[in-house]
């Protein structure tokens, strides 16, 4: 179970710089996507190891059960995209 709080607030965040992130459980693991929209600010994105551990603080699970994609990685899309 993700903590939703945590969540909405790491969104909140993201949406100001011009990124969607969208969470998905997957049985014991957790995908986690990070998408830039037309207007993101790719300065203000920061380094996937310094993200991964604010989803594992804020999303209460540990990171090595986040499989985290950024903009412009391989990996399959969440659902609806």
């Amino acid at each position: 179970m993700v903590n939703s709080e945590g969540l909405q607030a790491l969104r909140a965040s993201l949406e100001a710089d011009g990124y969607r992130l969208d969470v998905r459980e997957e049985g014991d693991r957790l995908g986690a996507w990070v998408s830039a929209g037309p207007d993101a600010c790719a300065e203000c994105l920061v380094p996937r190891p310094v993200f991964l551990a604010m989803l594992e603080h804020a999303l209460g699970v540990p990171g090595r059960s986040i499989d985290l994609r950024y903009p412009g990685e391989p990996g399959p899309a969440p659902a609806g995209q």
